[in-house]
């Protein structure tokens, strides 16, 4: 790697956003040695692996990590946000910083991990990392979705008249997918059309017996928000799949569920919501 190509790394991970205040690792050492006893077991376990191997929280996968310390990959997450992360990947650009300020033959590794520019893929390894978010993603979902919120979403769209959908950029595949399955199980049912810009006269066709189902993730797409507004102040019901409770969704529906919210790899995974949409449609088969 030479000069230029370090000059444009130091300059990618200047600009990767921080968490926790663009904290240091000396500083998230101390946190978590102070936090230790109030930690759970498993936290405990990453917290005693993570002050001893920092290297290896630099270099290695979730799924790597995990497996090696006979944890979930989701439990890691769990432990990123315990110390006010918003995913693992952020928590691990700290013990990344640690390495590249501290031994130049480390910065060669994490920057052909992840940011160096012009060197040829590992497509090994980048199939690993979106594995590892796939994985994380379901995990999280399974630990954080109750089965009486299950039921009651299932409940919600079987007694609805006709379900209308909305969903663009990044929910756009799972709104298809839901409607796709809610099609094949003979419930009517619409995508919102935000192409032709009809999605509003949809709404507004709205029968007090039909159900509003909205998809939105950061950043939150302006027309399904507004839709999701519009039904919410004509009264009608909507379920919505979101990824915080501060989401504007989740300020106006009826019930929320909050998937593929952890940032684990560039892109966000939503195998979170697709199992969400797929445990719906077979639970109203089954009801």
């Amino acid at each position: 790697m030479n000069e230029n190509s370090f000059k444009n790394a130091d300059q990618a991970i200047a600009d990767m956003p921080k968490g926790a205040g663009q904290e240091t690792f000396e500083a998230l050492r101390q946190r978590i040695r102070n936090r230790f006893e109030q930690l759970s077991p498993h936290l405990q376990r990453i917290a005693r692996a993570a002050l001893e191997q920092p290297n290896n929280f630099a270099l290695q996968t979730v799924v790597t990590i995990a497996g090696e310390l006979n944890i979930q990959p989701s439990t890691l997450i769990r432990f990123a946000k315990e110390f006010g992360y918003s995913g693992f990947s952020e928590m691990q650009r700290i013990f990344r910083h640690r390495l590249i300020e501290g031994a130049p033959g480390a910065r060669e590794e994490v920057y052909a991990k992840q940011v160096a520019p012009g060197l040829a893929a590992d497509f090994g390894a980048l199939l690993d990392d979106s594995i590892d978010a796939l994985i994380a993603s379901l995990e999280d979902l399974r630990r954080t979705i109750s089965p009486e919120a299950l039921a009651r979403a299932t409940t919600m769209l079987r007694q609805a008249d006709h379900i209308y959908i909305a969903g663009l950029r990044r929910s756009r595949p799972i709104a298809s997918y839901l409607a796709y399955g809610l099609t094949r199980s003979e419930r009517p049912c619409s995508l919102l059309d935000f192409g032709s810009g009809m999605a509003a006269e949809q709404i507004a066709a709205m029968r007090p017996t039909d159900l509003l189902v909205a998809i939105a993730f950061t950043p939150y797409t302006q027309a399904v928000v507004d839709i999701t507004l519009d039904t919410y102040l004509s009264g009608k019901r909507i379920l919505a799949l979101t990824d915080v409770p501060e989401s504007p969704l989740a300020r106006h529906a009826e019930l929320v569920f909050f998937v593929d919210n952890s940032v684990t790899s560039q892109f966000r995974p939503i195998s979170g919501a697709i199992a969400l949409a797929q445990t719906l449609i077979t639970g109203l088969g089954k009801t």
